[in-house]
């Protein structure tokens, strides 16, 4: 049984990586069509009127990092940004719309409804010394931030079932 779940655990770990898009090998100056053959086509695509283009990489629900690639309007890379992390957090404020958050940290992992507080929350999964999950709590009616919550993941290895 240990031997199966041991050979279990490596497929799966092989599954992941060969998932896995290298944004490393993108360069500001890279083609659109480059980055497209690199790590494939995006989850989002945000435009600009003045012509520019943010590519927006999320990697999945167990991940932990959302890639943001910035082109110019003559669709060359600008810039490449892994965006789940505090310098990014940070910049969300209260009443900032959901298109404002969604643009800068991208898509989310979960999204919850409490209606009783006519509240959405919205939640992503990101590594930082530990695994934590990032909250963003908006007024469901308005949609404008109320405010950012930070919370470490607890893994419950026993589903939760121990007895004290």
């Amino acid at each position: 049984m240990i031997a199966a779940l041991g050979r279990a655990a490596v497929l799966l770990v092989l599954i992941l990586a060969a998932g896995c898009a290298n944004f490393s090998a993108i360069s500001p100056g890279d083609s659109a069509l480059t980055v497209e053959a690199r790590v494939g086509a995006p989850g989002a695509v945000w435009k600009n009127a003045d012509g520019s283009e943010v590519w927006e990489y999320p990697q999945g629900f167990y991940a932990v990092q959302t890639f943001m690639v910035a082109f110019g309007s003559d669709h060359v890379v600008h810039e490449v940004h892994q965006v789940l992390d505090e310098t990014y957090f940070s910049r969300i404020q209260p009443g900032m719309s959901r298109e404002d958050v969604r643009r800068l940290i991208g898509k989310p992992r979960e999204i919850w409804y409490f209606p009783a507080r006519d509240e959405e929350t919205w939640t992503w999964r990101y590594r930082d010394i530990n695994y934590r999950l990032f909250n963003v709590l908006f007024d469901r009616s308005g949609g404008m931030v109320r405010s950012t919550l930070r919370l470490d993941e607890v893994l419950l290895l026993d589903g939760g079932r121990a007895k004290h």
